[in-house]
């Protein structure tokens, strides 16, 4: 009888130990995790979900994010001409329009002047840590926000 309490112990501690991870695993076997990319997610001040990766760190926004935004109202008139230096051209927008510029690069930087009937309305520096949105109004006059990380 005791034979068997015995026998019955020995198969349980067989069977704990291949749960445990005994020497049933390969102690060759490795891996290795290179160029990964995890993504989190954080909030900016208005609520909108900035991507963040580890690669380009947590305080400043990176490649594919929005670096400025340009809204026309539809009751406006006049000609709004975006100048991004960080870009190749000129970008002329009609009433109702909406433009936004990504970043091409992690930490992205741009001086931005936006015309508006040919004077000069906006005329700054986007940060890498800022995303900004300009509103022309039907009169002319713009509203800026800026969203920091």
């Amino acid at each position: 009888m005791q034979r068997r309490q015995v026998l019955a112990s020995l198969g349980s501690l067989a069977l704990l130990s291949g749960c445990l991870g005994g020497p049933a695993e390969s102690p060759t076997e490795t891996t290795t995790t290179t160029g990964t990319n995890t993504s989190e997610s954080e909030s900016t001040e208005s609520g909108r979900a900035a991507t963040t990766t580890s690669d380009c760190g947590r305080t400043e926004f990176c490649e594919g994010s929005e670096l400025v935004r340009v809204r026309v109202d539809g009751g406006f008139s006049g000609k709004v001409v975006l100048n991004p230096a960080c870009r190749e051209s000129d970008i002329e927008l009609s009433p109702g329009e909406t433009e936004t510029l990504i970043r091409q690069t992690d930490a992205e930087t741009c001086d931005v002047e936006l015309l508006v009937d040919g004077e000069v309305a906006y005329d700054g520096r986007i940060q890498d840590y800022e995303y900004v949105m300009v509103r022309v109004g039907s009169d002319g006059e713009i509203s800026l926000q800026k969203e920091v990380l």
